[in-house]
């Protein structure tokens, strides 16, 4: 090969530094016709030939640094030193390339997604299984939407049959282990940066998945698990913005309100056959769906609620229909034993119960949450009503506070002293009564007769109530008993902590400024596990 003589300084040397080395900010060999780096990894080296300095100003260049990762012919009039293709005995002798010295593009959505869970295994030092174990064990019960028993099954069969796992079916597996980090010990708990980039990666590869397949089951799942990440962040807005979006993909997947099962055809199974039943192969994985839909059909009203009373902009309506008096109540969808038999007991418990039966006794706990949340419902609506329909709004107040009480003393009648402080709807119906008493206030602003100034008592007295009940959670919780804390637990000890700095504005009291430090360290502590 000739070369211009003011290009090397030998016959073996380049005079330069090749494009590769420069690139890396390393030690060049200055080999001809590759040096040592290019030629171990097998890429195009080239060097950059001398040309006479002249007085004008250089001319820009942005590509000259580009190394191209395979070989290619290059054109006659190139101004480089290129090495010649290597012979085949010379590639029989060659050094090889590890796997990971070099990345591998995926060939589908599928292996796309396949090796972003992979890296963040490695990253949280957890396996699938386990990833799949300490979501149904601690925070399956905040939304019970997903079986534990089919998603196991689809695991299983994957793993068995040796194939990568659809891509809906890892976008949910990446929201799960969204969802479990914060209750990691904080030994293993990645750093807040892993946790914000492992958010935007899963929020990435629900849009990637859904431009590949649209929508689905799995895909509806997953996007209401982000939005309820979300909602636990402290990010309300963002999580209005994933309801709409996983409201929209259950619209198209066929999950309405419509769906739901009511006393009259709770036995008539054929309400479930729409798109993609066809899959079902067996009356287990066919029940299972339904009671997912179902349940997916209550949480997307349940949590678009919730973010409702979070935002600022109080204008905005629900965009979900709730649920009528006479539908069927959802289910906890615990892991249980021979499906392909007739329902146990407590699916029979549940064909009997109904939203509007506040005083039904052994009802699931998801159940309860409904019918708290169908309370929400009813409150928003009252909320949202004028200064003219003043008197109309308070006595539809006063008649929403004795149906909470009323609904919360039977609620919590069925469960253990060590069950309440953790329990998802008794923390609703404190997020209730929070936001029932501070409308009442808000409309008592500026009171007008003594009856105002005792509405604004009573209400102020309901505060202290459930002032007393949130840091009776803040003890329980200050104790280690339970890592786990209701979907809702941040906006109740922020509620709290206001009204209680609003009253020791008022009267300086040692013990009700301690209160206050025990709500503000209760937030800190939150805001460090559950906030990224």
């Amino acid at each position: 090969m000739d070369l211009p003589d003011n290009t090397m300084t030998d016959t073996n040397r380049a005079q330069n530094v090749c494009h590769a080395c420069m690139l890396r900010k390393k030690a060049c060999d200055k080999t001809l016709p590759a040096c040592g780096f290019c030629a171990s990894r097998r890429l195009l080296c080239r060097y950059d030939i001398l040309a006479p300095k002249s007085e004008g100003r250089r001319i820009h260049n942005p590509g000259r640094h580009f190394v191209r990762l395979q070989s290619q012919s290059v054109s006659p009039q190139a101004k480089t030193v290129t090495r010649q293709p290597p012979s085949r005995a010379s590639q029989q002798d060659h050094t090889p390339i590890h796997q990971s010295n070099l990345y591998v593009l995926p060939r589908s959505v599928e292996e796309s997604l396949n090796q972003l869970v992979q890296h963040f295994t490695k990253l949280t030092k957890l396996t699938c299984d386990n990833i799949i174990d300490l979501y149904f064990q601690d925070f399956h019960k905040w939304l019970p939407v997903v079986s534990p028993d089919s998603f196991r099954r689809e695991a299983s069969r994957y793993r068995e049959e040796g194939r990568l796992p659809p891509a809906d079916f890892t976008v949910l597996l990446l929201a799960m282990l969204l969802i479990i980090l914060p209750g990691l010990d904080p030994s293993l708990r990645p750093p807040r940066a892993s946790q914000e980039f492992l958010y935007t990666t899963t929020k990435l590869a629900l849009s990637q998945a859904q431009a590949s397949i649209c929508t689905s089951l799995r895909l509806v799942q997953a996007a209401l698990l982000i939005a309820l990440r979300e909602y636990t962040c402290i990010r309300p807005d963002a999580a209005y913005i994933s309801m709409m979006t996983c409201a929209g993909l259950a619209r198209v997947v066929g999950i309405g309100i419509t769906g739901v099962r009511t006393t009259r055809d709770v036995q008539n199974i054929s309400d479930y056959r729409s798109e993609g039943m066809e899959r079902v192969q067996n009356i287990s994985d066919y029940r299972s769906e339904g009671m997912e839909r179902d349940n997916l059909i209550w949480a997307i009203a349940m949590l678009e609620r919730l973010i409702l009373c979070e935002i600022d902009q109080k204008d905005l309506q629900p965009q979900t229909e709730y649920s009528s008096h006479d539908c069927q109540l959802p289910s906890d969808l615990k892991p249980t034993v021979g499906l392909d038999s007739k329902p146990g007991p407590i699916l029979q418990a549940l064909n009997q119960v109904t939203s509007s039966s506040l005083d039904a006794a052994d009802t699931d706990q998801f159940g309860r949450q409904a019918q708290s949340v169908s309370l929400l419902d009813r409150l928003l609506f009252v909320m949202r009503l004028t200064a003219s329909n003043k008197e109309t709004k308070l006595a539809e107040l006063a008649e929403l506070d004795r149906e909470i009480r009323r609904f919360l003393e039977v609620a919590m009648g069925e469960l253990e002293w060590t069950q309440t402080p953790i329990c998802v709807f008794v923390a609703l119906c404190v997020r209730l009564l929070f936001l029932l008493h501070g409308s009442v206030l808000d409309t008592l602003q500026y009171p007008k007769s003594e009856t105002d100034h005792q509405k604004r008592d009573i209400s102020g007295i309901g505060l202290d109530m459930v002032c007393r009940m949130t840091l009776d959670v803040v003890l329980w919780l200050r104790e280690g008993k339970s890592p786990i804390v209701p979907i809702c637990c941040f906006y109740n000890l922020r509620a709290a902590r206001k009204h209680m700095q609003e009253r020791n504005k008022l009267v300086i009291d040692e013990a009700l400024s301690r209160d206050v430090d025990n709500l503000l360290h209760a937030e800190e502590t939150y805001c460090k596990t559950w906030v990224f």
